[in-house]
């Protein structure tokens, strides 16, 4: 069956792409600002106050990206259900 009629379009579906555009629009500039907070910030003589990279700067970035991204998605396909035009 070629695709012209019918069979396998494939590719990625506007609400995944418009999902993962918005997690990198917002994602990435939160991952920089906790990044040089991160490195900016002082502790206090004697206290073990740094948790490390990955608790303090990695999750926090991809929760934040990855709730954005589903948030759009959700978004998204609900305007288009509402609106098939």
């Amino acid at each position: 069956m070629p695709m012209s009629d019918g069979g396998y379009n494939g590719g990625a579906t506007p609400e995944g792409r418009w999902g993962c555009v918005a997690s990198a629009v917002l994602g990435v500039p939160v991952f920089m600002f906790l990044l040089i907070v991160d490195a900016l910030g002082d502790c206090v003589p004697d206290t073990a106050c740094k948790k490390g990279f990955l608790t303090q700067v990695l999750l926090h970035s991809a929760v934040i990206a990855v709730g954005v991204g589903l948030l759009v998605c959700w978004a998204v396909k609900t305007a288009r259900r509402n609106n098939p035009d």
